[in-house]
């Protein structure tokens, strides 16, 4: 009988304190969900002056005492404001979207300044093979002219 009894208060001394735990912005599970929420461009301020992050603490703290798991919480933000809610985009395809917006923003960017540097080497170029062909006085053209009609008449 004081075995049964002895089996059963260690039982209870172990069981009891994991039910009765209480979660506060210190657990390790607080910390983690509220490293993944962006809470409406909140995420960054501080605590103590930050009116909305206060209330998103509050929140999380109370689901998680209320017995709510860390994939439910994030999804209830997720319902509520969208993959906004989240710091990173989830891996849905609005999240694929997300991702990608960026990557195809800077291929759209870097092919626009490309083509841009293209034209403007080329009208430089240009404009250097112009100046050189360029006579500088009516003089060295004629002289040219002469020089070339002499030329021709040896070889025909």
């Amino acid at each position: 009988m004081n075995r049964k009894v002895l089996i059963t208060t260690i039982l209870f001394l172990i069981i009891i304190p994991g039910m009765t735990t209480a979660f506060t912005y210190n657990s390790k599970e607080f910390k983690h969900i509220i490293g993944q929420l962006d809470m409406q461009g909140h995420a960054d301020h501080e605590l103590s002056t930050c009116s909305v992050k206060k209330i998103y603490y509050d929140e999380v703290v109370e689901m998680l005492n209320g017995g709510k798991t860390e994939p439910e919480i994030i999804q209830s933000y997720v319902d509520e404001y969208g993959q906004a809610a989240l710091r990173t985009p989830g891996g849905g395809a609005s999240g694929w979207i997300a991702w990608g917006m960026p990557a195809a923003g800077v291929g759209i960017g870097s092919v626009i300044v490309g083509v841009w540097l293209r034209k403007l080497t080329v009208r430089k170029s240009e404009s250097k093979l112009e100046r050189k062909a360029a006579w500088n006085s009516e003089v060295e053209k004629e002289i040219a002219a002469k020089t070339f009609d002499e030329e021709r008449r040896k070889l025909f």
